[in-house]
């Protein structure tokens, strides 16, 4: 295995495959479906598309991933400003673009108010209590505490030995199938998607550092979770959506997610390295942010105007192209002036401490 290689374009191409998955099972079963979000019915095609839910556990695979790789890198402070100038440039342009949609497009189901929007910058909006602009921004709540525990790690300087936390953090998760763990610790430690990105780093330690018994006992565990997970989640699914989800399917894709991951860190999948797979892959983000109620809203409005596949296409390739507009005027420039500010404000800080321990020293 080539431990240089820090570009995974493999991991590109599955973060757009699994955005594509998310982006269909709202537009061709959940929005229907849920009623009130979209007047369109893709029936029989939405038996099929109904499983596209599965590509926020590739993403969260895909994060454990990733994440690792970017805190190995980095001391604490580098690692918040590397998460910070990733998450809202992108996330902001995705929150005034939807925000604008729905004062001209909206209705009583979609509907924004000034305070709302201002919240909603934030990113934690879920945690204040105050509604997002978009249901999918619940899934950042998820990767946010993630984040604040690699950034706890790396606060300790013990990100070397996160093998030891990844093991407690599963031992929680087992322990939380037999006897359920406490409101407090369950939130902290979100045991029902832990699994994910615990298989994640552990694919990246084993990428990383090779072959070990430890690591390989840990993504079983991992690998029994996530299969238990998604079991008990297509009972619930079935309940919330009035429809039939077969507990097989997610257990078949959520295995396939783990031998694709398997065949990724043996350098398998070397044909996805190509430039366009990076083009694409830079799209998901703010595809992924845009795409749900401003999808919704356009299926509202042209019902009946045009025929449901042609509009289907049109939706997609509409959020496709303005996701490629705040990738190319947004992200890339936001992000550049961000991480400059937030990289001179570390220099003073520094800077300002460095003075006080002379002063104190002198």
């Amino acid at each position: 295995m080539n431990k240089n290689n820090t570009r995974f374009y493999e991991i590109d191409f599955l973060r757009f495959v699994a955005a594509v998955a998310v982006v269909l099972f709202h537009y061709m079963f959940r929005g229907f479906a849920e009623g009130g979000y979209s007047p369109i019915s893709y029936a029989p095609f939405d038996q099929y598309a109904q499983y596209g839910y599965l590509g926020v556990h590739l993403f969260f695979m895909i994060s454990g991933f990733v994440i690792l790789l970017t805190a190995m890198k980095r001391d604490v402070v580098q690692f918040v400003i590397s998460r910070i100038v990733r998450l809202y440039p992108a996330f902001w342009a995705g929150v005034t673009f939807t925000a604008i949609m729905i004062v001209f497009f909206g209705d009583e189901i979609f509907t924004v108010s000034l305070p709302q929007y201002l919240s909603n910058l934030s990113m934690i909006d879920g945690y204040l209590g105050v509604e997002p602009v978009d249901g999918v921004y619940w899934t950042l709540l998820v990767e946010i505490k993630f984040y604040a525990l690699i950034f706890i790690i790396l606060l300790f300087k013990e990100i070397e030995k996160i093998e030891w936390f990844l093991a407690g953090w599963l031992a929680l998760q087992v322990i939380d199938v037999f006897a359920p763990l406490p409101t407090l610790v369950k939130f902290i430690f979100f045991p029902e998607w832990g699994s994910y990105f615990a298989s994640g780093a552990l694919f990246y330690l084993l990428k990383l550092r090779g072959i070990k018994w430890q690591y390989l006992a840990l993504l079983g565990s991992s690998f029994a979770l996530s299969l238990y997970h998604a079991n008990n989640e297509t009972a619930i699914l079935s309940e919330f959506y009035n429809a039939a989800f077969n507990p097989l399917v997610p257990m078949f894709f959520v295995s396939l997610f783990y031998l694709i991951f398997t065949l990724v860190i043996l350098n398998k999948l070397t044909l996805f390295r190509s430039t366009w797979v990076l083009k694409i892959g830079a799209l998901t983000y703010p595809l992924y942010l845009i795409h749900q109620n401003v999808g919704f809203m356009l299926f509202k409005l042209f019902d009946g105007v045009i025929n449901k596949y042609i509009l289907l296409l049109g939706v997609f390739t509409f959020v496709l192209i303005v996701a490629w507009l705040i990738h190319n005027l947004v992200e890339k420039n936001l992000s550049l002036v961000l991480k400059n500010l937030l990289n001179k404000l570390e220099y003073k800080v520094k800077a300002l401490l460095n003075r006080g321990v002379l002063k104190k020293e002198t």
